[in-house]
């Protein structure tokens, strides 16, 4: 896992109003990657390395129910690759917040 296939995988996810991917909208902040060591099979040798997402968003909107919805869109796109075993996730409030 490298920064570019985090990056990749969350142009998965979308804007709930404007249905944009979030990195092309430019609401991704900061995404990095930390080695999991309490991961289940961390020091067994074989097991591929699993890793921790730092993730900090802006809002998509000011809904409470809708940014609901995009944290859940965001955590299930990365806790289905293999190799994340954790997501820590941060929204900041929305530039725009009558959206």
């Amino acid at each position: 896992m490298t920064d570019a296939n985090l990056l990749a995988a969350l142009r998965d996810c979308y804007h709930p109003v404007l249905q944009r991917n979030i990195v092309d909208l430019d609401l991704v902040r900061s995404a990095t990657l930390t080695a999991d060591s309490n991961a289940p099979g961390a020091n067994v040798p074989g097991v591929p390395q699993k890793f921790i997402v730092h993730l900090t968003l802006i809002a998509p909107t000011s809904d409470d129910t809708a940014n609901a919805h995009f944290r859940a869109q965001i955590e299930n796109r990365l806790l289905g690759l293999p190799t994340i075993s954790r997501v820590d996730l941060t929204l900041l409030p929305a530039l725009f917040p009558i959206l």
